[in-house]
C-alpha cells in the first residue's frame, strides 16, 4: 500500500482559519489499483468525507510516484463514466420524460445536454477519452429545420443549424455563442478516424456553414466587424451585466462579447478548413477571409492597452466601446485560437487578477450580487487558462492553475461545478448559488490538464503531436523519475506515454522536450498513424530547465465575505437623474449608487456622448456639455463611475437621450400601413431631411419569461425607395419582456437616407423555435409549433446624424 497526504491552507481572513487535508491510500486488488481518499473539508452535497475509486483496465490511467496525482486522474475518469448515460432529461422537454441518447449528461444536477457545456467539455478532454460518445453528444445539439418552414434564401440548401439553447429573451440571436460547438467539433476531428471521422466532418461542415450564414445575417455588425450577442457561459444576466439590462434585453442583443466573438472566429476558421478538405475553394476562401477580418476586429474592438487585457463586453452603442470588465474564458480562448499572439498572451496571463486558490471567471466582482458566476472560480475556466499558459510557456499562470485544479478536485473528492472565489469552497457566505458534482466541463478540464498539457498529447487527422509542458513545480509534485499515461486510445491503437522526469529544480521554469522514442526508435515532429503498431510505447526525455520570469497579479487580501470592497469590486452603475437643455446645450445630472452596506467611497465619473467619451475624471455629479445640440438629431448619454481608490469601473448607466424632433413614429393604424400576405408593410414613410437614421419597431413580446425560451421574435426589415428598389435590409430582434413593460424598441437597423418617401416591409426570418430539436419543448414555440411573433405597434425612424 502507498499513502500520501496533502494539506491546503485557508484564505487568510476566513473565519475557520484551519488547514484542510486530503489523505490517499492506494493498493492493488485483483490486478486493479484501488484508491481510498479522505478529506477533512465539508462537502456540499454529502456528509461523506470518503471516496473509493477502482481503476478499470479499459480506461486510461496514470502512474507516478504521487498517489494523489494518480487518484485524482482516476477520479476524473470515474466522474466521466458516471456522466455517461443512455438517456437524458430536462423538465422543459417532453415534460421531463427520458430522451434516449448514448450521451454525456452535463453533471449530477444537470441531466440534459447543453451546447456550450458539451462543446467545451469535449474540447478540453472528452474527445480523447471517448470520441464516439462525445460525438453523439455534440451531434445532439445539431438540428434541421422543421418540415414546411420557409427558410431564408441565403442559407445553404439542406443545411443544418447548431442549437442555441433556451436562454435570455427567448434565445438566439440575443445569445449567439452556439458557435462554441466548433471547439468540440475541432477536437473530435482529431480523435475520430476512418468512416466515423468522414461522417462527422460532413455533418460538422453542414452545421457550421448553415449557422455561419445565419449568424452573418442576424448577428454581424458591419460597422465594426464584430458579432453581437451575450457572453459565452456567463449567461445569468445580472451576474456580469449591469442590473438594468435584465429588463432590457435588446441591450444584450446589441452589445458584443469577447468570448462569443472568439467562438465565431473558431467556427469560421474550422469551416474554412473543412471546406478546403471538401475541395470547396469558394467557401474556404470566404470563411477564411471572414475569420481574418474578425481577428482584426476583435483587436480593435476589445483591447484595452492600459489594462493589458481584452474587455469582456462592449457597450450596446454605435460606435461600441469596450467596458472595463474582464473574463478569463474569453481571454483564454483568444490565446488558444491565436487571436492574441504570444507576447500579448503572456501579458494577459500576467495582468489578469488572480485569487489565492484560482482565477475568478469575471473581474472586478459585481457589488451586492450573490456568488455564482460573480465571485466564483470555475475549474473548466481554470483549465482553459492552464492550456493557454502551456501554449505560451507562462509558467506562473500554469502552476497557479495546476494547484487550483488539484486543490478543488482533492478537497471536494469530486470535479465540482464551481467555488466561492476567495475561500475556494463550494459553499461560503451566499454561494455558489448552484454547484453540481461531476460537472462535465470540470471533468473535461481535469483530463485535459493531464493528457493534453502535462503529457502533451495532441491528436490530429493522420496521427498526433506531443508537446508536453512540464514545469519545475509540476515535476516536483509528480515525484520519482517517471510518469506514465497508460492505455491511451488513438485511432484504434493503444499508446503508453512515458515522461522520463529530469532532476528537480528550485527555480521557476519548464523543461524543454529533448527527445522522443517510438517503440525504441528516435523520432521527431509529428507521429503518423502509419508508424504505429497496435500497442505502442512512446518515451519522452527532457533537457535542462528553461528559466521563466513570468509573473502573476494577485488581488489584495480582503475580508472574506465582503460584497463591496472597492479594492476588488466595481462600483454600482450611476443613474442619470436629469437632462436639461440650457441655451441649446445639455446639462447632465447624475448620481452614484452606494452599495447596500452604505459605505461611501470617492467616485470619479466618465460621461459618454453618443457612445464616445466626452469627459472623464469628474468628481461632481453634474456636467455641462459644451457641444450644442443639433436640431432634430438625437443625443444620448451614459455615465460610468470609477473608484478613486483602486480605479475599478462600473458598468455604464442606462442610456438617457434627448429625442425632441428626432423621431418619426408611424403607428400600425396609420395610413399606408397594412398586412400584405405574411408581411407588415409601412407603405409611405416620409423622410424630411437627409441624414443617418436608426429604424426600430415598437413592440410587445410576452411569449415567455425573459430569462429563457425560444421565442425571441426575429424579423427581416427591408427598406425600399420610391422607385421600388431596395436600399437596405437587415434583421431586427424583439426579445421577451416582462408583462409590466410598456412598448419597447426592437434592435435597430442603421440607415443612410435622403429626403423622400420610403416603403418599409417587415417579414419573418426565423428563430430557434423553427428547429426540429425544439418540437418536444413544452413551452411556447415548442410542441405547439414554431412561434416567431411580437405585437408590433409602430415604426420609429430615429435621426442620429
Amino acid at each position: 500500500m502507498r499513502e500520501e497526504s496533502q494539506s491546503f491552507p485557508p484564505y487568510p481572513t476566513e473565519p475557520s482559519g484551519r488547514d484542510e487535508t486530503v489523505e490517499v491510500k492506494a493498493w492493488v486488488s485483483d490486478g486493479s489499483r484501488v484508491f481510498g481518499l479522505t478529506t477533512t473539508a465539508t462537502r456540499r452535497e454529502t456528509q461523506s468525507r470518503h471516496r473509493h475509486i477502482e481503476e478499470l483496465a479499459t480506461d486510461p490511467r496514470v502512474e507516478t510516484a504521487s498517489p494523489l496525482f494518480d487518484a485524482l486522474f482516476a477520479q476524473a475518469i470515474e466522474d466521466a463514466r458516471l456522466n455517461a448515460v443512455s438517456s437524458i432529461r430536462d423538465g422543459a422537454y417532453r415534460h421531463g420524460e427520458p430522451i434516449p441518447c448514448e450521451c454525456y449528461q452535463t453533471g449530477e444536477k444537470w441531466t440534459y445536454v447543453w451546447t456550450r457545456d458539451v462543446s467545451y467539455a469535449t474540447h478540453l478532454g472528452l474527445a480523447v477519452l471517448d470520441p464516439e460518445r462525445a460525438a453523439t453528444t455534440l451531434l445532439y445539439k445539431v438540428s434541421p429545420f422543421r418540415d414546411g418552414l420557409a427558410l431564408p434564401e441565403e442559407l445553404p440548401a439542406g443545411g443544418l443549424q447548431i442549437v442555441q439553447d433556451t436562454g435570455s429573451g427567448g434565445s438566439w440571436p440575443v445569445s449567439t455563442d452556439r458557435v462554441s460547438w466548433a471547439f468540440g467539433a475541432e477536437a473530435l476531428l482529431g480523435t475520430l478516424h476512418g468512416d466515423a471521422r468522414a461522417a462527422f466532418a460532413d455533418t460538422a461542415f453542414r452545421a457550421l456553414s448553415g449557422t455561419i450564414e445565419a449568424d452573418r445575417l442576424a448577428a454581424f455588425d458591419v460597422a465594426d466587424g464584430l458579432y453581437r450577442g451575450e457572453q459565452s457561459f456567463l449567461d445569468w444576466r445580472d451576474q456580469t451585466y449591469a442590473p438594468w439590462v435584465i429588463d432590457d434585453l435588446t441591450t444584450i442583443a446589441t452589445s458584443k462579447a469577447l468570448s462569443t466573438n472568439v467562438c465565431h472566429y473558431k467556427a469560421l476558421d474550422l469551416a474554412a478548413r473543412l471546406a478546403s478538405e471538401r475541395g470547396d475553394k469558394a467557401r474556404a476562401d470566404r470563411y477564411a477571409g471572414w475569420a481574418a477580418e474578425l481577428r482584426s476586429a476583435i483587436d480593435r474592438g476589445f483591447w484595452l492597452e492600459g489594462k493589458g487585457l481584452y474587455a469582456s463586453i462592449t457597450t450596446p452603442d454605435s460606435p461600441a466601446r469596450p467596458v472595463e470588465k474582464f473574463d478569463m474564458l474569453g481571454l483564454a480562448l483568444a490565446i488558444l485560437t491565436g487571436v492574441t499572439g504570444r507576447d500579448r498572451a503572456r501579458r494577459i496571463l500576467a495582468s489578469y487578477p488572480h485569487v489565492p486558490f484560482g482565477v475568478p471567471v469575471y473581474y472586478p466582482a459585481q457589488p451586492d450580487d450573490f456568488c455564482y458566476h460573480n465571485r466564483a472560480i470555475w475549474p473548466f475556466v481554470t483549465a482553459y487558462e492552464l492550456l493557454a499558459a502551456a501554449e505560451t510557456q507562462a509558467v506562473a499562470a500554469f502552476d497557479h492553475a495546476f494547484d487550483s485544479l488539484v486543490r478543488a478536485a482533492a478537497l471536494n473528492l469530486d470535479n465540482v461545478e464551481n467555488q466561492e472565489w476567495l475561500t475556494g469552497r463550494t459553499w461560503f457566505d451566499d454561494g455558489p448559488r448552484i454547484s453540481s458534482a461531476r460537472q462535465l466541463w470540470s471533468v473535461g478540464g481535469y483530463l485535459g490538464m493531464v493528457m493534453r498539457a502535462i503529457f502533451g498529447y495532441r491528436p490530429e487527422k493522420d496521427g498526433f503531436r506531443l508537446a508536453p509542458f512540464l514545469t519545475a513545480h509540476v515535476r516536483d509534485r509528480l515525484g520519482g523519475d517517471r510518469a506514465v499515461l497508460h492505455g491511451l486510445g488513438h485511432h484504434g491503437r493503444r499508446i503508453d506515454l512515458v515522461l522520463n522526469l529530469p532532476p528537480r529544480a528550485a527555480a521557476q521554469g519548464y523543461y524543454a522536450l529533448s527527445e522522443l522514442r517510438l517503440n525504441g526508435t528516435p523520432v521527431s515532429g509529428a507521429i503518423f498513424d502509419s508508424h504505429l503498431r497496435d500497442d505502442n510505447l512512446i518515451e519522452l526525455f527532457f533537457g535542462d530547465l528553461v528559466a521563466d520570469e513570468s509573473d502573476l497579479t494577485l488581488i489584495p487580501v480582503v475580508e472574506a465575505g465582503t460584497h463591496d470592497d472597492p479594492l476588488i469590486f466595481s462600483p454600482r452603475e450611476p443613474v442619470i437623474t436629469d437632462l436639461n437643455i440650457e441655451n441649446g446645450r445639455v446639462r447632465l445630472n447624475f448620481e452614484g449608487q452606494p452599495p447596500r452596506s452604505g459605505r461611501s467611497d470617492a467616485l470619479l465619473f466618465t460621461v459618454l456622448r453618443d457612445g464616445e467619451e466626452a469627459v472623464a475624471g469628474l468628481a461632481e455629479n453634474l456636467w455641462h456639455d459644451p457641444l450644442p445640440l443639433r436640431p432634430g438629431v438625437r443625443r444620448a448619454y451614459r455615465v460610468i463611475a470609477r473608484f478613486a481608490e483602486g480605479g475599478n469601473a462600473s458598468h455604464p448607466s442606462r442610456e438617457a437621450a434627448i429625442e425632441t424632433g428626432a423621431v418619426l413614429t408611424v403607428g400600425i393604424d396609420g395610413p399606408g400601413v397594412d398586412r400584405v400576405g405574411d408581411r407588415l408593410v409601412f407603405a409611405d414613410v416620409v423622410v424630411r431631411e437627409a441624414g443617418d437614421y436608426r429604424l426600430a419597431l415598437l413592440y410587445r413580446n410576452h411569449s415567455f419569461h425573459i430569462q429563457t425560451g425560444v421565442t425571441n421574435a426575429v424579423k427581416r426589415v427591408s427598406v425600399l425607395g420610391n422607385d421600388g428598389q431596395q436600399i437596405a435590409s437587415g434583421i431586427v430582434q424583439m426579445p421577451h419582456m416582462t408583462p409590466v413593460n410598456p412598448l419597447r424598441r426592437s434592435t435597430t437597423l442603421p440607415l443612410q437616407l435622403q429626403a423622400g418617401r420610403y416603403r418599409v416591409e417587415v417579414a419573418d426570418f426565423f428563430n430557434m423555435s423553427g428547429l426540429s430539436a425544439n418540437e418536444t419543448y413544452i413551452s411556447p414555440g415548442g410542441m405547439g409549433g414554431p412561434r416567431n411573433e411580437a405585437d408590433i405597434r409602430a415604426l420609429d425612424l430615429i435621426r442620429v446624424g
